[in-house]
């Protein structure tokens, strides 16, 4: 620390700023100009920090629904769709490979199911019908979020389950 050359007493504060000065009499304090701090150097970073991001060489964004996607999805473990769905160790998990079909299968159920429901309600008077078909929308749009939201926490669950294997295979404990 070393001292103000104003006020022998006063100590300079570690990083490197000095200490504001008493309060003169009559109530004043005062001024002093505020530290200039140098210009930053060189051009502002562009893009995110390293880490970040996809590796090199492969494409950024998300990947939507695809059937080549799909495909790899389905054979992408070693021992495929098949080959998981029997494996009474249940060391593979076939829930991320088949959660998009089921997906798919579930919003055509849930469409054909207000159609259904249209036609039903047609048949029984025009009222009915015209309900179910301004507002049966809604139903089947809460169905299908409440489907999405299942089906992600089972993905979420089996997910965090393959990864506490791999690190327990990694530390040796299972």
């Amino acid at each position: 620390m070393t001292e103000n050359p104003q006020d022998p007493n006063a100590q300079q504060r570690p990083d490197g700023v000095p200490p504001t000065p008493p309060p003169q009499p009559g109530g004043q304090t005062p001024q002093s100009p505020p530290p200039q701090n140098p210009p930053p150097q060189g051009p502002p970073p562009q893009g995110p920090p390293p880490g970040y991001g996809p590796p090199p060489g492969q494409p950024s964004g998300e990947q939507g629904f695809s059937a080549s996607g799909l495909a790899s999805d389905l054979s992408g473990d070693a021992k495929g769709l098949f080959g998981s769905l029997f494996d009474l160790s249940f060391t593979h998990y076939i829930t991320p490979k088949i959660v998009r079909i089921v997906y798919v299968i579930g919003m055509v159920v849930l469409a054909l199911g207000w159609l259904v429901a249209i036609i039903v309600g047609f048949t029984d008077s025009i009222g009915a019908g015209l309900f179910v078909l301004l507002f049966g929308w809604i139903f089947v749009l809460l169905y299908l979020v409440m489907f999405r939201i299942l089906l992600e926490f089972y993905t979420a669950v089996v997910s965090t389950a393959e990864t506490i294997q791999k690190y327990a295979h990694r530390d040796g404990v299972r």
